[in-house]
């Protein structure tokens, strides 16, 4: 079994979760990798993906684990040839179970970059050091409104255009988009702006990519 890591930048940024999938799976039957698949009537590839990413959230720390027999460095080489614009292979280790990186994971580091100098930027820290961080967004066509404080490792303005945040990811979620389009909207930036994940933590706060690939990482 091989524990990967990629990217979903650019224009994949806005390929739904699923279509990931398919892309990424499609990519490994296309290079001929010798992959297990399931039992029974409709077998499937053992093949087993971390939380979905927001359509329009671009990644540079994304995680799956495949049951294939493949030296992990080949495998990153070939693989890479046949994924779409945006989709790319960075890492790739062998293990002898899946360590379940979806339970695992519990925070992400975000960069959210304006398309337009904010000078009162600043004002997100304030918001972050607020006893409670209630903010209100629509899911599955309902208002909703929740008390996000947990949830918010810290929110910093790196600059006038840049803020970097650290939220809650895995069982525990805050999408990085809810919370930027509620702050958009209560501060009045129109301006629009776009957000990079770009690292992920477990419980602790350990570093994703040392617990899965190793110290030398």
């Amino acid at each position: 079994m091989l524990i990967c890591k990629y990217t979903r930048l650019n224009n994949a940024a806005f390929v739904p979760h699923l279509d990931t999938l398919r892309a990424i799976t499609m990519g490994i039957r296309r290079i001929g990798a010798n992959a297990e698949y399931s039992e029974g009537f409709n077998p499937h590839m053992k093949i087993f993906f971390g939380q979905p990413l927001p359509i329009g959230t671009e990644s540079e720390c994304e995680y799956f684990c495949v049951y294939v027999n493949e030296q992990p460095d080949e495998f990153v080489s070939r693989i890479n040839k046949s994924l779409p614009s945006g989709l790319r292979l960075t890492a790739a280790v062998a293990a002898e179970k899946d360590p379940n990186i979806a339970k695992i994971m519990r925070f992400a580091d975000y960069t959210v970059t304006m398309r337009d100098i904010i000078p009162d930027l600043k004002v997100v820290e304030h918001f972050s050091e607020q006893p409670e961080c209630v903010i209100e967004y629509t899911a599955k066509g309902e208002k909703c409104r929740k008390d996000v404080k947990s949830l918010i490792g810290f929110i910093k303005a790196a600059d006038d255009k840049t803020v970097k945040m650290r939220l809650g990811c895995g069982n525990a979620n805050l999408r990085a988009d809810r919370l930027v389009n509620f702050l958009s909207g209560v501060y009045g930036w129109g301006c629009g702006y776009d957000i990079l994940k770009t690292n992920m933590y477990d419980c602790n706060e350990n570093d994703l990519d040392k617990i899965l690939f190793g110290s030398n990482y």
